[in-house]
């Protein structure tokens, strides 16, 4: 097998060339891999989750209904909102505002936030201690990164 110098030559431009194609490719596959939430995150989205959580005291008005309730301890304002990935890691994370009385007078509703969440393909965002409500990419961004979230006795209707 005999090589000629001028083909040699020629040959590792090409070897360069072609390698910089698959660096190129590599790069953006991974690109995509972090953009389809492999866990490993290479930016930020930027998205701003903004959400209201509502305990529901009642299924009839109230002359208070942001008194503390049995059972709802862990609703109250300062309360932890955690935002995690698909792979459970924590992503996000803010706490329940002051409440207020929601329109109907059965409950109070606490407003949060949470900035600069990662892009992943699905989200789970936990109030207080208990469990987490899901939710894809898809679906936070067709709802303008906000969500409605509720507990107790919800009113008729």
């Amino acid at each position: 097998m005999r090589i000629g110098s001028t083909r040699l030559g020629a040959h590792p431009r090409v070897l360069i060339a072609a390698a910089a194609v698959v660096a190129a490719g590599a790069l953006a596959t991974g690109g995509m891999l972090a953009v389809q939430g492999s866990g490993s995150y290479h930016g930020r989205t930027g998205a701003h989750l903004t959400g209201t959580f509502t305990l529901f005291t009642s299924a009839q008005p109230q002359a208070k209904p942001c008194t503390p309730q049995a059972g709802y301890s862990d609703i109250a304002a300062g309360a932890p909102v955690v935002v995690r990935d698909q792979a459970g890691a924590t992503v996000g994370s803010g706490s329940l505002s002051s409440g207020a009385a929601e329109p109907s007078r059965r409950g109070c509703a606490f407003h949060f936030s949470v900035n600069s969440l990662p892009v992943a393909s699905s989200y789970t965002v936990t109030v207080g201690q208990r469990g987490g409500l899901p939710y894809s990419y898809a679906d936070l961004k067709n709802s303008g990164w906000n969500v409605t979230m509720g507990l107790g006795a919800l009113p008729p209707g």
